[in-house]
């Protein structure tokens, strides 16, 4: 079986925690494990993709922390996602829902 595009799986991730949202590393955490991936590499290129997505109008932040473990670097920030009508719109669209 194919699977999903990564920003696809990522937007899928995303609207599964509906209003509650969800973290970026956990988001890359999963993205990582299903698409067996591994390194810092691939954690930057699931941040770009949520920066893509964010700067898109289809997510957005609902919480924001500094990163104290250093998942993505120290004192970087974390956040938190959601989708909006317009996310939810878009994977209606695209038959991403």
């Amino acid at each position: 079986m194919t699977k999903l595009h990564m920003k696809g799986r990522i937007l899928q991730l995303i609207n599964a925690e509906q209003d509650a949202g969800i973290w970026d590393w956990q988001i890359t955490d999963a993205v990582m494990a299903e698409y067996s991936l591994s390194g810092p590499y691939w954690r930057g290129n699931t941040r770009v993709t949520l920066t893509d997505l964010f700067s898109s109008g289809i997510i957005e932040s609902v919480e924001e922390k500094l990163d104290d473990q250093a998942y993505f670097g120290a004192g970087r920030v974390l956040f938190k996602f959601r989708l909006n009508d317009f996310g939810r719109q878009r994977m209606r669209d695209t038959a991403l829902v």
